[in-house]
């Protein structure tokens, strides 16, 4: 799973392949905080290169689901204002 979108990074070449490098949960403060990477394309993820870019997306409050799976946490990360109109890889 991952998520489609191009978003222009500091070196000028815009990452368009971005998918989930670490989830961290706090079950008692009920938060997820994802890691996630951006790479030139699929392809460039899948011969092992190295992303163009990284970022992390907090969910809390009414967002939080406790335990949620990759689709699920996919779904609420194409809801945040950076990830608007991405779509599912």
């Amino acid at each position: 799973m991952a998520l489609l979108k191009s978003i222009d990074t500091e070196y000028g070449i815009p990452a368009t392949y971005w998918n989930i490098g670490a989830i961290q949960e706090d079950f008692k403060g009920q938060g997820t905080e994802i890691t996630f990477y951006g790479y030139a394309s699929q392809q460039a993820r899948e011969q092992g290169k190295q992303p163009l870019s990284a970022g992390k997306v907090q969910i809390s409050g009414n967002e939080y689901v406790a335990g949620a799976d990759r689709a699920q946490l996919y779904a609420i990360i194409k809801q945040k204002p950076e990830f608007d109109g991405a779509v599912d890889a």
